[in-house]
């Protein structure tokens, strides 16, 4: 491999190390001109592993975190696989660890515990945790490699199949069992175990190695080495419980606890005769700067620099609560406190951190999306009537979760109930986790049960629920609360599969949504009634960051007649842009076209005139329920909130396609010149073609006189035809150009954008009601008649006539 060029861009330079999995090779990327370590995989198992290995490495991509291996792609070519990574140039732990002291050790694995606690957050686990997966730079900082490599041998996490590294493997892996993140705390645990001890605790064949992992109980580590303090000895056996619920919550947990005890130097027992002085124990900060490419520890490029915070979205430490000044009113302090509080719920529902499937992170981003920006706006003054309704449904889900991960108690019970009364708005806060372990706490007979009792004495606690969140069967239900990962198929737009493509939109949009401040409060302003304000939207999770623009750019789509008369007003008459047109600025300076196109599309899957099926989202009790009497069912009447938003309630005449036809130079051009070979033709031959244009018809009028303006008609009105005088089609002038922009209405009424003679843009709208044809020169005054007539405003009608803003229909 070295010397060759992988996809005409990575230049192979030397071979850096060799494993089971494949080798490691130092490249440069002659694109962004930084080098890059490139792993070439060992032979796999077709192409649908491979598509679901890159479907994984695009989620593992998103991982940026000092203490993690950064993976920039994952690519093929020939057949050979390979992974595009950052370079660390330093050894590896497993090279490095027995030079190290104790303290320094510790710390290290402190750093790894972090980085496992980030990953574990964002719903992806390592699998392979050991030694020669974690890299070290040259000040022995860690860094966490090969997330997403040991996929080669879980396809799928399939069950019933035993793969990893033994020494390391955690009893659940070695049985062959689904894995969760405290598999990898596991590993972990064993690593204390051999840097305290300096052996592993079990030895043996791969065989013997897996049956003591989930049989033997390890020797205490103060038996090998009585140096070993009680506090660091019960970390150790803690994190290798054979069972997992009995293992630390979170890598955040051993972190911590790791770094108090070397601060502290509890770590060991002092005073024990024979025993050295330890050295110092090394810092490992909590947020460490990523190097530069200039820097000793690391030859990573300055693009991992990028303002991406390290944390997990949404598992931010525990905030305290603010003392308000004497001055400010009680109810402000008791809002403050309250969304402080809420923010602990949150910290706490997500502390434990779970394994979400891309199934998962899709249905329940839509999910979010919906609560957070499905509410449109209505009525003259654009208010958002289902607003508060998706505030209470995001609040009862949080409450609900939070109580189920609990114990019940009367103190929880109080808690829960505040933050139904004193409504915080939560939504920019919430991640998919939430979601998820919401579903879960209700996925089996007992849970449902226990989780009936929660919600009925939250319902005799709270006012707010008892006023506004019950529906008519007296159940304290706001509607479109799920039973089942199935249910959220009701408000996602239907797709067969996640793939690597949806994946890496989520990332590319998700990193504008972090970089370009000013794109993040237009999509918040148009699609939201506040989270603009809300300093944690910018941390939304990416699979919520999609389908929230898609919901903004649908509804835009939609749009009301009142939306169009503002937009109007705006252009004419405010100083300020309305938020629509803040979002088509926002939308057209940021967003690679290419992701606008694709946007486009998966818009289409909310269909030109969407509903929401209703669905029994709750309550519905279960076969293995119904035998217990307990035979509470819901009314489908209280979900039919979520039909308010059909579009059918607008009243006004709609557009039959959101795109216009759109007709280029080069097309009318040639048009022209087989309108003018037909004058010239003697001999009777019919003339050129024409080119259906909805109900109608375009043709090019020949005329051979003049070179500064042409002729285009549309035709096919009773008695009357359309005439558009637009630049020459004699003359220059790019081919690609688009000069007329044609939208077609339900009732065969029409609007046409066109330029003019002199590269001005014009209006045309034919009412077809009455027969009757409109010109403009301002697109406000065009708005404002569409109004007047109850039509649908096209979308953007200023821009149509911009090249690639919308797709050129083939005519074929």
């Amino acid at each position: 491999m070295i010397g060759t060029t992988l996809k005409r861009r990575f230049s192979i330079e030397r071979e850096l190390g060799r494993g089971g999995m494949g080798a490691v090779y130092l490249a440069v990327d002659r694109i962004l001109e930084r080098p890059v370590a490139i792993k070439i995989l060992r032979e796999l198992g077709g192409e649908e592993v491979g598509d679901r290995l890159r479907l994984e490495a695009r989620i593992l991509a998103r991982l940026q975190h000092d203490s993690i291996v950064r993976l920039y792609d994952f690519d093929e070519e020939g057949g050979v696989y390979f992974f595009i990574m950052e370079v660390v140039e330093g050894p590896s732990y497993y090279k490095r660890w027995k030079a190290l002291p104790i303290p320094d050790r510790l710390g290290v694995l402190a750093g790894v515990a972090d980085a496992l606690d980030y990953a574990h957050h964002q719903g992806i686990i390592h699998r392979d945790i050991k030694p020669g997966n974690i890299l070290l730079t040259r000040d022995d900082r860690p860094k966490l490699s090969d997330f997403g490599l040991s996929l080669l041998a879980e396809h799928g996490q399939e069950t019933g199949v035993t793969r990893g590294t033994p020494l390391y493997m955690s009893p659940e892996q070695a049985k062959g069992k689904r894995l969760d993140p405290r598999s990898d705390l596991y590993a972990l645990g064993v690593l204390l175990y051999e840097a305290a001890t300096e052996l592993t605790p079990f030895q043996g064949s791969a065989m013997a190695l897996m049956a003591q992992h989930v049989n033997i109980a390890p020797e205490p580590p103060r038996a090998r080495n009585p140096v070993l303090s009680p506090e660091l000895e019960g970390l150790i056996l803690r994190s290798m419980a054979k069972v997992p619920d009995a293992r630390p919550s979170c890598g955040a947990d051993v972190g911590r606890e790791l770094r108090d005890l070397l601060q502290h130097d509890a770590w060991r027992v002092r005073g024990l005769p024979g025993v050295p002085v330890a050295s110092p124990p090394a810092t490992v900060p909590e947020t460490a700067a990523v190097p530069s490419a200039d820097s000793p520890g690391s030859m990573a490029s300055s693009a991992m620099q990028d303002p991406i915070s390290s944390g997990p979205p949404g598992a931010s430490s525990i905030p305290s609560v603010a003392v308000a000044p004497p001055e400010v009113a009680a109810p402000a302090r008791r809002k403050a406190a309250a969304r402080a509080d809420a923010e602990r719920m949150i910290a706490e529902v997500e502390h434990a951190p779970i394994l979400l499937s891309p199934e998962e992170r899709f249905l329940s981003g839509h999910y979010l999306a919906y609560l957070l920006g499905g509410s449109r706006r209505r009525g003259i003054f654009l208010r958002r009537p289902l607003d508060p309704l998706n505030a209470d449904r995001a609040r009862l889900i949080l409450a609900m979760t939070w109580l189920m991960l609990g114990e019940g108690t009367e103190a929880e019970l109080s808690r829960a109930t505040r933050l139904l009364d004193d409504r915080p708005d939560i939504r920019p806060r919430l991640s998919p986790t939430v979601v998820i372990k919401y579903l879960r706490s209700r996925d089996d007979p007992a849970k449902r049960r226990r989780f009936r009792k929660l919600r009925e004495r939250l319902q005799a606690a709270s006012a707010r629920a008892q006023r506004r969140m019950t529906d008519e069967r007296g159940l304290l239900n706001p509607g479109l609360m799920p039973q089942s990962l199935d249910d959220l198929y009701a408000l996602a737009p239907h797709r067969d599969e996640v793939d690597d493509g949806l994946v890496s939109r989520w990332n590319r949009l998700a990193e504008l949504w972090r970089a370009r401040p000013d794109f993040r409060r237009a999509v918040l302003r148009y699609a939201t009634l506040r989270a603009a304000d809300d300093p944690g939207s910018v941390d939304l999770w990416p699979e919520v960051v999609h389908p929230l623009i898609e919901r903004a750019l649908w509804q835009r789509r939609l749009r009301s007649r009142a939306e169009g008369f503002w937009d109007a007003a705006g252009r004419a008459l405010l100083v300020a842009p309305a938020p629509g047109r803040r979002l088509d600025r926002a939308i057209e300076a940021a967003v690679p076209t290419r992701d606008v196109d694709e946007l486009d599309d998966s818009m289409e899957q909310f269909g030109n005139d969407p509903e929401y099926v209703e669905a029994a989202l709750d309550d519905a009790p279960g076969p293995a329920e119904q035998s217990s009497g307990n035979n509470l069912t819901i009314s489908r009447e209280s979900l039919r909130a979520i039909t308010a938003e059909d579009p059918s309630s607008r009243g006004f005449i709609g557009l039959t396609s959101p795109d216009p036809d759109r007709f280029t130079l080069g097309e009318l051009r040639a048009l022209r010149k087989e309108a003018i070979a037909a004058l010239r033709d003697r001999s009777g031959a019919p003339g050129h073609r024409v080119i259906p244009v909805g109900p109608y018809r375009l043709v090019v009028v020949a005329s051979i006189r003049g070179t500064k303006a042409g002729t285009v008609a549309i035709q096919g009105m009773p008695n009357k035809q359309i005439e558009l005088f637009v630049p020459s089609l004699a003359g220059g002038g790019s081919d690609a150009r688009p000069i007329v922009a044609v939208w077609h209405y339900d009732d065969r009424s029409m609007v046409v954008a066109h330029l003019d003679q002199r590269g001005r843009s014009r209006y045309v709208l034919w009412n077809a009601a009455v027969n009757q044809q409109s010109i403009y020169a301002e697109l406000a005054e065009l708005n404002s008649d569409l109004l007047k007539l109850n039509l649908e405003a096209p979308d953007r009608p200023d821009k149509a006539l911009v090249r690639g803003i919308w797709p050129l229909r083939s005519r074929q």
